[in-house]
């Protein structure tokens, strides 16, 4: 007899679902909520542009081998850092790699770096400078380089230069706000207001409020929200959002869609 084909539950079925990460990670997360039954509302709330070709990120690779650590921040992080580091001939062998999430790690790891440090369980800044290889007994007069896109946050590099690592970033990519509207996503999908929309991080919640107000949509702010981590769910309310929001701790896509299906399930 041959294989069975797999049963996949709709456990979605009948739910419109706002996903707003940037275009280039979206894809995995889009095709699990359709395989599922959802319908999705493809609404990406940051615009992400490599800085190709930019001189101070070419020069802190050039320098790779005087680091002892290298962080990278994000799958955006991962693809442009390495990009250039393929680029400039130079690798990741001789140093300490850190990411901040298992979706970051598991991009390095697809990309040959086999030993990488993450945090465990909450992937966060704050989460990854538990880790012992980054305490102050083994960072204290250590270069320390932060894979990033520009102007993100900085307490990862002040708590690390308090312990006494001598850190520097390096900048492979920017983030906007995209500049098609919200509404359109909508129209183009027949959906007045989606069921329940997912937040991965604290810029993409920003951008939805100022396209909410932007464009007087302000039934949107009574759309139940899935957020990852807690510093981003701390904002839901004080930017206007009327609904407690749903918390993941991981960002991962099976996580954010066992988060859904559990929040169909209470609301049934």
């Amino acid at each position: 007899m041959g294989n069975k084909a797999e049963i996949v539950p709709r456990s979605l079925e009948g739910y419109a679902v706002l996903v707003t990460r940037p275009e280039e990670q979206a894809g995995p997360l889009i095709a699990e909520i359709e395989r599922r039954g959802g319908q999705v509302v493809f609404a990406p709330m940051i615009v992400i542009r490599p800085k190709r070709n930019d001189p101070k990120a070419t020069a802190v690779i050039r320098r790779l081998p005087e680091f002892h650590s290298v962080i990278f921040v994000s799958k955006n992080a991962v693809d442009y850092g390495i990009e250039l580091i393929r680029a400039q001939k130079q690798t990741l062998e001789h140093c300490q790699v850190y990411a901040v999430g298992v979706g970051s790690a598991g991009r390095l790891r697809e990309f040959g770096v086999t030993q990488v440090h993450t945090p465990h369980g909450e992937f966060t800044s704050e989460g990854l400078l538990k880790l012992p290889g980054l305490s102050s007994h083994q960072i204290d007069d250590e270069k320390v380089l932060i894979m990033r896109g520009a102007g993100g946050r900085e307490l990862l590099a002040q708590t690390l230069a308090h312990r006494g690592a001598r850190v520097e970033y390096c900048e492979v990519y920017e983030r906007t706000i995209p500049t098609e509207p919200l509404s359109v996503a909508l129209k183009a999908c027949q959906v007045n207001v989606p069921d329940v929309g997912i937040i991965t991080s604290l810029e993409a919640l920003t951008n939805l409020a100022e396209k909410i107000d932007q464009e007087k949509l302000d039934l949107l702010y009574d759309v139940p929200l899935l957020v990852a981590g807690a510093r981003t769910a701390q904002e839901v309310e004080r930017l206007g959002f009327t609904m407690p929001p749903v918390v993941v701790d991981n960002p991962g896509d099976q996580s954010i869609v066992d988060a859904l299906e559990r929040w169909v399930v209470d609301e049934q």
